[in-house]
């Protein structure tokens, strides 16, 4: 249910694009990469002018599709936990710690002999396992067991998270299935998730010594099975239709929704003791229930060996997922490759380190005094909102007192497993086994309990920010407000436009399309608003929708408004609350500045047609151009004119407050 931040960060690579905002925004006519365009002026493009010489002379690295200022922030990042997990290998960490567990999994993973000897018997009779079950129940008990014991997700994706109708609680939801990373549109509209997938399958099934003829065969099998499940899940743009994704279901209704299984026996099978339930995609949830027939008892065999190859694809011992790699044959990037696998097993606990240095006091005092300066801003604009009757700025100002603001990182967490150390012969596989296992369990032990506002749900070092609707509730891991991603010695206008957009952003998804649906405690109450507001709502959304619906890049491809809405009308809302702040006409421009470099990139014009239709950001010129074009005080800050491409009519330019 996140709201995410970062955009896919679109521009040009094959092709150059300086593009503008106008009242019908257009774009300069495409140039090849070989050509340089002229420098825009501010009044026909502020996002091509203030990012000229990144995006004439940049250059997209060799391996990558797109780069920009957040790629930078994520390579600095890198090169910074490359540095942190060195630390902690050198360092005589104490027992039980986190520096502990990132030392025994690095030392565990670089030795190859000990790798090798170790067991694979344990994911062996997981196979054995599997394909002893003759029925479907059978095959849905197993699905169970290895999800409880292993942390593998497969056709049921159990996850506990707070009730959407009393948000105090929690409940269990059953979301999407495991596709392997790939979205529907990803999976359905293009080959890259049917091919990935097949490669995977194969590559799968090959480890178990399955001939690679056999392997293609029934690899193209599952994939179809997959398919098929695909295209009756739910559409992205779909993704924030609460009423059809919040249906409440007893025993009896789940029993009817998977008729073809022993309802009863899988929830047992999966550790779920609660006779209420969510389930997350009703229509997906149909068609897996079709395919729970003794006629796809091969596919999901074959899918399920596929769920346990890929979670743990990257621990297996090398001569079982590479029998070319032996101790004499290492690649010479074992390091790189050892601290990747840390970094990816231990995502969370590396963010708690990572925090507590780059969340410094400094950081903290900038972070907070923008927080305030922006909850002042909003607050202000909330109750002097005309759209709105009176009653509903009061609830609304309630649902922003009552918003929970989590800024750096984790300082309570800790550890839901334990590391067993080499001395004490541990293998690899035995420790991930246990984190996964110990994450699963810790998230089903929170079911029929009260729901904790205050607890973290995002790493630290994840370069993102989200609001989360059923708790009304932000995040701002440390590393969007460190060092690698401002510097806190620049002017403050300036990281206003980078953080403060960010944390303008997040807060305004509580009122968003979406978010205003949902009251000062999280939970879905569509008419927790009057009717009349609620209609000049949605007539805004509308606006909002047209306004970004005639935005184009390259002057051919324009922007789903209706994909977009929600994430555009939290950019609108946001430098609208910043703004609000800021009244001297030089710090307007820094400010500016600071939201134009964020958002500056490169991209394959093919994936930029792939992310319009599936990505629920628009792009990064909209994300300046559109904006800013409806902002008076932008007007007034660089002198737009009628006529410049900029310009939009003040009574076209959209106002969330």
């Amino acid at each position: 249910m996140r709201k995410k931040l970062l955009p896919i960060i679109l521009s040009l690579a094959a092709a150059l694009s300086l593009a503008a905002c106008s009242e019908a925004p257009v774009m300069p006519e495409p140039q090849t990469s070989k050509a340089v365009p002229q420098k825009p002026e501010i009044g026909e493009n502020f996002y091509g002018n203030i990012n000229y010489d990144y995006l004439s002379t940049g250059q997209i690295p060799y391996g990558k599709t797109d780069y920009g200022f957040m790629q930078n922030v994520n390579d600095k990042l890198a090169d910074y936990l490359d540095d942190l997990i060195d630390r902690c290998v050198k360092s005589d960490p104490a027992g039980g710690s986190i520096e502990e567990a990132v030392k025994e999994l690095y030392n565990q993973y670089m030795d190859v002999d000990a790798r090798n000897e170790s067991d694979t018997e344990l994911l062996m009779q997981l196979v054995f396992m599997i394909e002893q079950c003759g029925t479907i129940d059978d095959l849905v008990g197993a699905m169970g067991f290895i999800f409880q014991n292993f942390g593998v997700r497969s056709l049921f994706s159990p996850k506990v998270n707070p009730d959407p109708y009393n948000t105090s609680e929690n409940i269990l939801f059953f979301m999407s299935y495991n596709s392997f990373g790939n979205m529907k549109e990803n999976f359905t509209k293009t080959d890259a998730g049917p091919d990935e997938t097949g490669r995977n399958v194969e590559k799968a099934l090959s480890a178990l010594n399955i001939s690679v003829d056999e392997s293609k065969a029934r690899a193209r099998n599952t994939v179809k099975m997959m398919n098929e499940i695909m295209l009756q899940s739910r559409d992205v743009e779909d993704l924030y239709d609460f009423d059809s994704q919040f249906k409440i279901y007893d025993k009896k209704k789940l029993a009817a929704l998977f008729s073809n299984i022993d309802t009863d026996k899988m929830l047992a099978a999966f550790g779920i003791k609660t006779d209420r339930f969510v389930v997350y995609d009703e229509n997906q949830a149909k068609k897996i229930n079709e395919m729970f027939t003794d006629e796809h008892l091969r596919e999901i065999k074959d899918y399920l060996y596929t769920c346990i190859m890929f979670e743990y694809s990257r621990a297996l011992p090398p001569k079982f997922s590479n029998p070319d790699q032996s101790a004499g044959n290492i690649d010479s990037d074992a390091d790189e490759d050892a601290k990747s696998f840390v970094a990816d097993i231990i995502y969370d606990e590396l963010g708690v380190l990572a925090g507590k240095e780059l969340y410094t006091p400094k950081a903290r005092e900038m972070s907070e005094k923008m927080l305030k300066t922006i909850q002042s801003s909003c607050r202000e604009l909330i109750s002097n909102c005309a759209r709105l009757s009176q009653d509903s700025r009061n609830k609304f100002l309630k649902k922003l007192d009552n918003m929970s603001v989590l800024m750096g990182y984790d300082n309570n967490f800790k550890l839901p497993y334990k590391i067993k150390t080499s001395k004490n012969g541990a293998a690899l596989l035995e420790n991930v086994v246990s984190i996964k296992r110990g994450r699963i369990q810790e998230n089903l032990g929170k079911l029929n309990k009260p729901a904790n506002r205050a607890e973290w749900e995002m790493s630290a070092i994840e370069p993102n920010a989200t609001y989360y609707p059923m708790s009304n509730k932000i995040e701002i891991p440390a590393v969007m407000l460190s060092s690698l991603c401002v510097d806190p010695d620049d002017s403050e206008y300036y990281n206003l436009g980078i953080d403060g957009y960010i944390i303008g952003h997040e807060i305004n998804h509580a009122f968003d399309s979406n978010g205003f649906e949902f009251d000062e405690y999280g939970n879905y109450k569509p008419d927790w608003i009057n009717e009349t507001d609620t209609r000049k709502y949605k007539e805004l959304m509308e606006r909002v929708k047209e306004y970004y619906n005639n935005f184009t890049i390259l002057d051919v491809y324009h922007v789903n408004g209706k994909l977009t809405l929600s994430e555009n009308i939290a950019d609108l809302a946001s430098i609208q609350c910043v703004l609000h702040s800021i009244k001297n006409k030089e710090d307007r421009r820094q400010f500016f500045k600071g939201i134009a470099t964020q958002w500056a990139s490169l991209t394959l014009i093919t994936d930029l047609v792939i992310t319009l239709s599936g990505d629920v950001h628009s792009p990064a010129e909209a994300r300046v151009n559109a904006v800013l074009s409806t902002m008076d005080e932008f007007y007034e800050t660089y002198d737009i004119k009628e006529g410049d491409k900029m310009y939009v009519a003040s009574e076209n330019r959209v106002k969330v407050w």
